[in-house]
Order: C-alpha cells, then structure tokens, then sequence
C-alpha cells in the first residue's frame, strides 16, 4: 500500500516576489475626460465659529469661577 504523500507531485519551492508597481487601470465603462476638471471652490470660512466657540468658553468660564472660589473656600475653612 503506497502512502498518499508519496504519489502527490513535490511542492514547488515559494519564494517571496518583489513588489511591482502596477500603473492604476481607468475602468473601461467610464468616458475619457476631453477637459480639465472644474476649478475647486474655496474652503469655507470658519471664523464665525471660532468666535462662536471663544464666546462659550467665556461664558462658561465666568459661571463656573464663582463655584470654583466657594469650593476653594469651603476647602480652606475645612467645611
């Protein structure tokens, strides 16, 4: 009785290929572009939100200095 190893062909030896670059296909499907692409928008401006964003901050930064220096009291006055 033959083992089953013995009647498969050998494995051929794996060695690791270089990496070749491939240029990127354009799908078949899509049309060829005849003109230049549009003329991209420019970025929107923000500044409205950073003062948006400031003005919070000061708000919240005012209602929460008068709990801040009755906690900081409190903690002295060892309540």
């Amino acid at each position: 009785m033959r083992s089953t190893a013995a009647s498969r062909s050998p494995v051929p030896e794996l060695r690791p290929h270089p990496y070749e670059h491939q240029r990127p296909r354009r799908p078949a499907n899509l049309p060829l572009r005849k003109q230049p692409p549009p003329a991209r928008h420019a970025p929107p401006d923000l500044r409205l939100l950073i003062y948006v964003g400031i003005a919070l901050a000061a708000v919240l930064a005012a209602l929460f200095t008068p709990y801040l220096i009755a906690y900081l009291l409190q903690a002295m006055n060892g309540g």
